[in-house]
C-alpha cells in the first residue's frame, strides 16, 4: 500500500467524530499553514482540501518522523509525527524538505492560530516517539501546491484521542473567554476646558432662594427628566461554539487515588510482597477523583455490591478543573 492508494476519506462529522469541532476553524488554520510554510519556503504556497484517515505506526505505508509534542487542556502531553507521500516529492519553493521538519512548521502554525483564535496555544515541546508499534493514529493528509507548481503532500499524523480532547480543549477554551470580564477600557484624558467647568461646579455655592436651595425640590429646570433605562436581558447562552453536546461521546479516564508518599530507592528496591507503604492520608479521610490525571472531586469510599465505589462530596471548581496547569 501506497499514500497515494490510502483509504483516505473527507474531513467531515463522520470521519472526524468528536474532532469535528475542529472543520469551522479549518479555512483559519489551513491559512496558518500555508503562511508558515510559504515564510519557511520564501514562494508563496496554498495548502488544499483536508482528508483523514486511520493507521497504526507499524501498518503506515511509510515511516513516520517524530515532530514537536503538545499539550491540550486536561490532557498529558501528545505527540505528532510526519511523512511525505514520494509519489508527490519532496521539494517546494525549489527548497528540498524532510517530513519532519514541514511537521514541525505545521504544528507551529497550528499553535499560533489556536492562539489568535482561542487566547491560548498548544504549549509546544521536544519531539516524543509511539507509545507502541500498534497505537491508532489519525492522519491529516495536506496537500501543498507553489506558486510555481510544484507539489508535494505532508502526512501529519497524531494520537487517535486527540480528536476528541482537542474537541474538549476548542469547547473549554471557548467556555472560558465567554466568561472572562470585559476589559476596562482607560480612562480619557480630559481637557482644560473640561476640568474648569468640573472645578466652577465643585466651587459655586447655592444661592438663597435658588432650585437647590429652598428645600422644597420644586425648582429643577424644566429640561431636567428621569432617564429611560431599558429593562436588562439575560446574555444568550445558545452559541453554536460552545455545544456541548460535541463532547457527550468522548470517553475520559476516571481514577481514584487514596494518597500518596515519597520513597527512596532503597526502600523501593526492598518491598516485597507483605511489604507496607503508608500513605499521606488519614483512614476515612476524602479520597481525590481523577479525570484524565486532574483532579475534579473528592468523595468517600464506599462499596456497591461486591465492587468499590466513591460517592462523591466536593466538587473542583470549574476554573481549577479547566486549569492549563498541572497538579
Amino acid at each position: 500500500m501506497s499514500w497515494e492508494s490510502f483509504d483516505w476519506k473527507t474531513a467531515d462529522g463522520r470521519s472526524l467524530g468528536a474532532g469535528a469541532s475542529i472543520l469551522p476553524l479549518w479555512p483559519m488554520l489551513r491559512s496558518a499553514i500555508a503562511e508558515a510554510i510559504s515564510a519557511d519556503a520564501m514562494c508563496p504556497v496554498t495548502c488544499g482540501d483536508l482528508t483523514v484517515g486511520e493507521t497504526t505506526p507499524a501498518d503506515a505505508p511509510t515511516p513516520l518522523e517524530a515532530a514537536s509534542s503538545f499539550e491540550l487542556l486536561g490532557t498529558d502531553r501528545r505527540g505528532s509525527w510526519g511523512a511525505l507521500d514520494p509519489s508527490k516529492g519532496d521539494k517546494i519553493g525549489g527548497k528540498v524538505y524532510k517530513a519532519g521538519r514541514l511537521q514541525e512548521l505545521v504544528m507551529e502554525a497550528l499553535s499560533s492560530a489556536f492562539e489568535s483564535i482561542l487566547g491560548e496555544g498548544l504549549g509546544l515541546g521536544a519531539a516524543v516517539e509511539f507509545s507502541a508499534p500498534d497505537a491508532p493514529l489519525l492522519l491529516l493528509r495536506l496537500p501543498l501546491t507553489s506558486v510555481d507548481n510544484e507539489e508535494l503532500v505532508v502526512i501529519s499524523a497524531y494520537d487517535a484521542a486527540v480528536s476528541g480532547e482537542l474537541a474538549a480543549h476548542i469547547v473549554a477554551l471557548q467556555a472560558l473567554a465567554s466568561e472572562a470580564p470585559a476589559p476596562t477600557p482607560p480612562p480619557q484624558p480630559q481637557t482644560v476646558a473640561q476640568r474648569t467647568q468640573e472645578l466652577k461646579a465643585a466651587t459655586a455655592a447655592p444661592r438663597p432662594g435658588s432650585a437647590m436651595g429652598n428645600g422644597n425640590g420644586a425648582g429643577a429646570p424644566a429640561n431636567v427628566r428621569a432617564p429611560h433605562l431599558p429593562e436588562l436581558t439575560a446574555a444568550p447562552t445558545g452559541q453554536p461554539g460552545y455545544n456541548i453536546d460535541l463532547l457527550l461521546g468522548v470517553n475520559l479516564q476516571v481514577a481514584v487515588e487514596i494518597g500518596r508518599t515519597t520513597l527512596p530507592i532503597r526502600d523501593v528496591l526492598a518491598l516485597t510482597p507483605g511489604s507496607i507503604i503508608e500513605l499521606d492520608k488519614l483512614a476515612g479521610e476524602k479520597v481525590d477523583v481523577l479525570i484524565n490525571g486532574r483532579p475534579i472531586a473528592q468523595g468517600e469510599v464506599v462499596v456497591v455490591d461486591e465492587n468499590f465505589g466513591v460517592r462523591i462530596t466536593d466538587v473542583v471548581a470549574r476554573q481549577q478543573r479547566l486549569s492549563p496547569q498541572g497538579r
